[in-house]
This record gives C-alpha cells, structure tokens and sequence, in this order.
C-alpha cells in the first residue's frame, strides 16, 4: 500500500492587511493566518484533492471568492477527477461567483485564481485557472505542471512580475466571462516524487531553483513546508502565501508516519 502525506500553510503574509488565499485538503478548508504548517497522512485507496485559491477584489471580497470557489468544488471532487468533466465544474464555479455578485451588489468584479490536483492510484489530473501554480519534483528536477494565464512576456521565472494582470481567472469581472481551465493528466505520483501546489505569494518571493533546492534537502513534506514559507517571509513576504506539499509514500514510510 502507499499514501501521501500532506502539508498545508496560507498566511497573509507581512504587508496585505488580509488573507485573500484559500487552500482546501479533501473537504478541510484552511483560510486566515496559520501559525505552522499543518501535516496530514492519507492512504491512496481514495483520491486525493488539493486546491488553492487566491482571491481577487480587496480583502472581504477576494476572501469571500476564494472561500465560494473551494466550497464549490469540494462538493464536485467526482467531477474534477475525471478529465472529461473537470473543465465544466470549474467554469460552474466561476458562475457561482458571478452568482453571488448579484447577491452582494458590493462584491462586484471579484474573482479568484484557481490550481488544484487530484491524486488517484491510476493518474495524476491537475488543473488551472490564473496564475496560482503547480510543480512536480522528481529525480532532482522541478517542472511546472500548471500554466501561467498572464500577458505576453510576463512569465519570469527568476523574481516578482512587474504587474500582477491576469488574462483570466474565476469571476474577476462585472460581468459573466468564460473561463478555460488548463487539464492535464499524468502518471500517478510515484514514491519519493513531491508535488507543490502555491500561490504566486511563493513563486513572487522565491526563485524556481531556491524552490526546487528547498523540495532537494527537505526530509518530508512539513520540513520542505517551513523552509518555503520561511524563505517567502525572509525575501518580505508582500502578498498572501499558500502553499501545499504533497508527497507519494511507499508501505514503510507510511507505517511508520502512522506510529509516529
């Protein structure tokens, strides 16, 4: 049998009044400002969902839309597994928000990026909408799983983005927008390998290599947790952080985090 272990942090960071950000663990919901990472231990005889969401609209309202996305979706784990209809919920989503603007007239125009995962005993189905992303580590390499919805020539892999423009994202308009989900489907997760899904409050601050060395050194998911969310405070910390580190365990290891 193998499983994952999982380690979860958002935070509001050290200038934004506000956590905007969103994360969601199967059906946990984490917002607000956590002291520490949080672990947890899963077998893989179920799926797995992870989400971020990094809302859009000054506090209230882009937490308001982070929140309402990941509530959405939770609610859809079935669909969003499954390739074929992955897409369709996530443009749902985006329509509950819309929705929710003619509710609360004074959330108008609110929006929220979107990167999730799904892990399955058979596949790996990955999923974005906006800037918020998704990396896979393995055999020392880093490689972004996820696609950037930003202008022309602003990907940087290297430091902050001149702007934070976004050339789509759920809601984020006065008025109903489509919305293009970016699905891929992969092998599953084997033993050893890490996936990192964050905010652009991580990739802002800490450079892919930094990142990648971080995900190289770290003995588990929590202690590679720490160090990223560390290293994003250190470099100033300007926006909301979020991040999420999962790791596929073989029978052993998971054994023994069950003891432990």
């Amino acid at each position: 049998m193998t499983g994952w272990t999982i380690a979860a942090f958002t935070h509001r960071g050290r200038v934004r009044p506000g956590n905007e950000d969103a994360t969601a663990v199967d059906n946990r919901i984490l917002t607000g400002n956590m002291d520490a990472p949080v672990l947890m231990t899963t077998p893989s005889d179920s799926c797995l969902l992870l989400m971020i969401a990094d809302g859009m609209g000054g506090h209230a309202h882009g937490a308001m839309a982070s929140r309402a996305v990941l509530d959405y979706l939770v609610a859809g784990v079935d669909r969003l597994s499954n390739p074929a209809s992955c897409a369709e919920v996530i443009e749902e989503a985006s329509q509950h928000l819309y929705e929710l603007m003619q509710e609360h007239p004074d959330a108008l125009g609110m929006g929220s990026t979107l990167v999730g995962a799904v892990l399955k005993a058979d596949q790996l189905v990955t999923f974005n909408v906006g800037d918020s992303r998704c990396f896979l580590f393995s055999r020392g390499q880093l490689v972004q799983l996820s696609q950037d919805d930003v202008p022309e020539g602003e990907i940087n892999q290297f430091g902050p983005r001149q702007s934070h423009a976004l050339t789509q994202a759920l809601g984020g308009s006065s008025f109903p927008i489509a919305v293009e989900p970016h699905i891929s489907v992969d092998p599953p997760l084997a033993p050893g390998e890490t996936l990192l899904l964050c905010s652009d409050g991580l990739t802002d601050m800490v450079a892919s290599q930094v990142i990648s060395d971080t995900l190289k050194s770290a003995k588990d998911p929590l202690q590679a947790a720490k160090r990223l969310a560390a290293k994003a405070f250190s470099a100033g910390a300007r926006d909301n952080i979020s991040l999420l580190v999962a790791r596929c365990l073989d029978a052993p290891a998971l054994q023994r985090k069950e003891r432990g």
